[in-house]
């Protein structure tokens, strides 16, 4: 038998490698010594592609962007202590997006904990119920059923983050001193070779997980949602978040739409309105917004795709209104409001693949219904478009992203900031055929983060990366852009500059409270955000111009890299024009009705 040192060092490898063989191929690793067997085990290793983060916090999202882009878990490596515990938030956001992650953190042996020992803390179970799966490995050995064991664990760790509800994953490995390398004698390397020629063991699903595969949905289930497009007379199909694999189904759910009669309502994290065979509607929201619109547009029947839509013109209507609603959806149980008369638990894609197989009546619709939609729907983009014009070359907060959507490449990858930024792509965007992977971060709707995920979105992608953030998320989140220099790229990073979380201005806090609370709301700053994209090498344009911005995006797509360009716009310009453009379509739908 060899040392302990040299079991050690094959204990690390036999776990890392067991995590290549079940299909890990990228670890992020945070600096650290309680972990060094593990990491070099990672080096080491030729299958697994190693990326260096200095801040756990953006290490885990950055493993999260990954994940969505990939649909499988990346590795997540560190050292004992804290350094687990920074990862948190991101793994609060992977167990409500449902973004597979795996967690392996280093700890002290048995004689440390609970003894003071430094940098020691109780990390069993450190995560609670926000992981899918947890365990401690427990102290290296070197018999047959042991290390068979520690295998069949990496299996299950993986095999839960790719689960029916995928999510993130924690193993806490001991690792006790000396932590360098050893080479392990020929003994103990035989009988880790051994286990490692053994075939890992794989789980097979009734229900299978592969993108490609179409899962069965039964025929009990397609038939109550064929009755109750049957019986409806204005049937809408409604699209909410949703992850990359629905994207190739737009064509399935263009023939239902077709066969039943139900306009398409697609926000862009749907990832069904920006495609080329889309022929999705885009301005519902505001619509909805509108007293005229919640009358003229108004559904008997609502499909819902995906998770709750964003849109707060649907929370309007639906919260007035009791419409009959099936939610489809992988796991989640998206109703908030109570109302669903029932939940699919099926990919959206293969639903949908399913129900356009099935025996679908000719669409009963009532055709004045469509129409009056979709003059809405033109009504709607010609008030954008008069309030774009209105503003000319100055930079609002419409214009930003206008712009930015008009300039992106086509195919590219979209990664969309929470607050304003992902509601003014819906709000002043139309739908449009370029082929648009949309990325964001609505598990639990955070701030934090949104730059590393893009780059970890971004260190998988051949193409372009675009992220649409605001200040305050891009000042939370500047080690990101640690992660976002060493993409190869090019990824540009367009922050909307505003002075503040704008957000505010539009909630009931800015008018019903003392004016003197709203800046610890809106935290105001006068942030250098050159300054910061130089930290790290990025390279930076501030623009203050519609044409200054479209200057400066073509530059950005023209060089390899990180670009940052901050896109100064009036701080109020969200609120005041979002309130012209729901008063002006009020009043289109008014004459229309007249």
């Amino acid at each position: 038998m060899g040392t302990a040192a040299e079991l050690q060092t094959a204990w690390a490898t036999l776990v890392i490698e067991s995590f290549v063989q079940a299909g890990v191929t990228d670890a992020i690793i945070s600096p650290g010594s309680r972990s060094t067997p593990f990491v070099i085990a990672a080096l080491e290793n030729e299958a697994l592609d190693c990326t260096s983060a200095l801040d756990e916090r953006s290490a885990a999202h950055f493993a999260l962007g990954q994940a969505r882009r990939t649909l499988r878990p990346s590795l997540l490596l560190c050292t004992s202590g804290s350094a687990p515990a920074n990862y948190f938030p991101a793994i609060v956001e992977a167990s409500e997006g449902g973004v597979p992650v795996i967690v392996l953190s280093a700890d002290r042996p048995p004689e440390l904990r609970g003894c003071g020992a430094n940098q020691t803390t109780d990390q069993l179970g450190l995560y609670g119920n926000k992981v899918r799966f947890f365990a401690d490995l427990g102290e290296p050995r070197d018999d047959a059923a042991s290390l068979r064991a520690l295998r069949r664990l990496v299996a299950q760790a993986v095999s839960e983050a790719l689960g029916v509800k995928p999510g993130p994953v924690h193993l806490n490995a001991q690792a006790r001193r000396p932590l360098e390398p050893v080479l392990a004698s020929d003994e103990t390397q035989a009988r880790v070779d051994a286990i490692l020629d053994e075939p890992l063991t794989q789980m097979y699903r009734a229900r299978p997980l592969d993108p490609k595969l179409v899962e069965h949905v039964s025929p009990l289930v397609l038939d109550a949602v064929i009755d109750a497009f049957g019986q409806a007379e204005r049937p809408v199909i409604l699209c909410g978040p949703a992850d990359l694999r629905s994207a190739m189904f737009v064509d399935a759910l263009d023939r239902l739409a077709e066969r039943t009669g139900a306009p398409v309502l697609a926000e862009s994290t749907s990832q069904f309105r920006c495609w080329a065979e889309s022929r999705a509607l885009g301005g519902f929201d505001t619509i909805w917004q509108t007293a005229s619109g919640r009358s003229m547009c108004l559904p008997d029947f609502v499909l819902q795709l995906g998770a709750s839509p964003i849109s707060k013109g649907w929370e309007k209507l639906s919260t007035a209104r009791r419409i009959r609603r099936i939610v489809v959806h992988p796991w989640q149980w998206a109703d908030p409001s109570s109302t669903a008369e029932a939940l699919v638990q099926a990919d959206i894609g293969s639903f949908l693949a399913a129900l356009c197989e099935s025996e679908l009546e000719p669409a009963r619709g009532d055709e004045d219904f469509v129409a009056g939609f979709e003059w809405a729907e033109s009504a709607v983009w010609d008030e954008v478009s008069a309030i774009l014009a209105r503003a000319g070359d100055g930079l609002t907060q419409a214009g930003a992203a206008r712009t930015v959507l008009d300039a992106v490449p086509d195919p590219s990858v979209l990664v969309l900031g929470n607050s304003l930024p992902i509601r003014d792509v819906d709000r002043w965007v139309p739908p449009s055929k370029k082929l648009l992977a949309v990325c964001s971060q609505r598990g639990v709707s955070g701030i934090d983060g949104v730059v590393s995920g893009a780059a970890g979105v971004a260190s998988l992608v051949d193409g372009a990366t675009t992220l649409f953030i605001g200040d305050v998320s891009f000042l939370h989140d500047l080690n990101g852009l640690q992660l976002a220099s060493a993409v190869r790229g090019p990824i540009v990073i367009v922050v909307v500059n505003n002075g503040g979380g704008r957000i505010f201005d539009q909630l009931p806090i800015a008018h019903d409270g003392k004016e003197a609370w709203l800046p610890y709301f809106t935290t105001p700053h006068d942030a250098d955000l050159e300054c910061a994209a130089q930290i790290y090498g990025c390279a930076f344009q501030s623009v203050d111009t519609v044409s200054g911005l479209r200057e400066a995006l073509a530059q950005a797509y023209a060089q390899r890299g990180c670009t940052v360009i901050e896109a100064i716009v009036p701080p109020q310009s969200a609120l005041h024009q979002g309130r012209d453009l729901v008063a002006r379509v009020e009043r289109a739908l008014q004459r229309e009705a007249s």
